[in-house]
């Protein structure tokens, strides 16, 4: 086991309170105060982001370990935004070869972002905020934002760094609960998702995922996915039951009966010393979400997930107008939409708030993997007649690239092929073209 523990919250936090009994269990456990470490940053500052957080995490870590921590003998225990924060702090320790810690263990993390998001950024959070003293934390909520700038790179290069010939050797794993009845009350759908705690979707929580990329400007586009295709999981995920963010039933803050659910996973984790206890862990929490009677076939109504579709322009430009269909390919043009639609979350898809081209939906997982083979387009609208851009379209095969997974995020990664017409022309002379006509339109050849 790890000699040390940091443990890490999430946003909005302003007290130590908020990791509950959980100091407690790890003292029981047998670490002592002098090695349990608690963070304390502020989310809610609208001019801090997760990038500043993970940069400030840096200093302390390094005053630790000039006072003698040993960070690869440390266990970071995260809460929510504070996996984000903590992702992004362990990438930038492993491309600069400093040495990172034992265990990476996320609790309900944000890795993916979470619904919240845009809700914490209205006008009435706005007031709320204001009424209390304090600010929204306008840029932790866009960089929490599914699809955000912060959370595309965050994403892509952990996986590419995990899939490299040297990944980082760190027993990462995530768990994320299934309860939002503490908030069902709540006029806000986003408090009460089918499929998450009341604040992260199982699938916004899951360190497995894969990311799908396609190039409309190959000369033959194909989608190609990471990690490979039939791949096994790289991390262990697991879902409690019953589990939510916070309170009572929350996953790090919760009363005793919850956190007798909670804790015991959380020793597990620790105890994992080399690859085979951590393929161990992940073989078996494996089996007790997706295999035979697991939390997959007792909660199909909950056992969603999330693709997310980001829009490159190969210039760098904003993709602001955009139509994503995803279409039954056995059916006919005007049935071929509908009948996906039963299998569509409500309220989908969700734009992101400062990224435009970044449109995600939330499935069932069920009724949408039964109603393959799919056919995906994508068209954009540049709002020049000018200026034109290709429509997308590719299939999806049941198994195949670009089929999703239950509980699991998939990014969409397409480049766009931006085509001129009619933006530029050349008048033979000898036409005796009319010098003093000013454009537009253009003047045009005779044929």
């Amino acid at each position: 086991m790890p000699d040390n523990i940091l443990l890490v919250h999430g946003y909005s936090v302003r007290s130590l309170d908020t990791y509950g009994s959980l100091p407690q269990l790890l003292t029981a456990d047998g670490y002592t105060t002098q090695h349990i470490y608690l963070s304390a940053f502020d989310t809610l500052n609208d001019d801090i982001t997760c990038n500043d957080l993970a940069l400030a995490l840096e200093v302390r870590v390094s005053q630790l370990e000039a006072a003698g921590l040993n960070t690869a003998k440390t266990a970071i225990i995260v809460h929510s935004t504070g996996a984000m924060i903590t992702r992004r702090w362990i990438l930038n320790r492993y491309k600069a070869n400093k040495p990172l810690p034992s265990h990476f263990i996320s609790l309900a993390g944000a890795n993916h972002g979470s619904t919240l998001a845009q809700l914490g950024n209205t006008q009435i959070v706005h007031l709320y905020r204001g009424a209390i003293g304090t600010s929204v934390g306008a840029e932790v909520l866009q960089d929490l934002d599914y699809g955000s700038e912060f959370l595309l790179q965050l994403n892509e290069e952990w996986l590419d760094a995990y899939l490299s010939n040297q990944p980082p050797q760190i027993f990462a794993f995530s768990l994320g609960g299934d309860d939002h009845s503490a908030l069902d009350f709540q006029l806000f759908w986003q408090t009460h998702e089918d499929g998450s705690d009341s604040t992260v979707r199982v699938s916004g929580a899951n360190l497995n995922y894969k990311m799908l990329s396609i190039d409309q400007n190959d000369a033959n586009p194909t989608l190609t996915v990471k990690p490979p295709l039939n791949a096994d999981p790289m991390f262990p995920h697991l879902v409690l039951h019953g589990v939510s963010h916070f309170g009572n039933n929350g996953i790090v803050d919760g009363n005793t009966s919850t956190m007798q659910i909670v804790y015991p996973e959380i020793q597990t984790a620790l105890r994992v010393t080399d690859t085979a206890s951590y393929r161990a862990v992940e073989n078996n929490w494996r089996s007790r979400t997706a295999g035979p009677g697991g939390w997959n076939q007792s909660n199909p109504a909950q056992c969603n997930s999330t693709i997310l579709f980001s829009l490159q322009h190969p210039g760098g430009r904003k993709v602001e107008d955009s139509l994503i269909l995803i279409k039954d390919n056995t059916a006919n043009e005007n049935q071929a939409a509908l009948n996906i639609s039963g299998t569509i979350k409500p309220r989908q898809p969700i734009q992101n708030g400062t990224v435009p081209s970044s449109i995600s939906f939330y499935v069932n997982y069920p009724k949408f993997s039964a109603t393959y083979p799919h056919t995906v387009q994508i068209q954009i609208n540049s709002g020049c007649d000018e200026i034109i851009y290709p429509p997308v379209q590719y299939a999806v095969q049941a198994g195949q690239i670009g089929s999703v997974q239950p509980n699991e995020f998939t990014y969409v990664k397409v480049t766009l092929k931006r085509e001129s017409v009619e933006t530029f022309e050349i008048i033979p002379l000898s036409q005796n073209p009319d010098i003093h006509k000013q454009w537009p339109p253009l003047p045009k050849p005779n044929p």
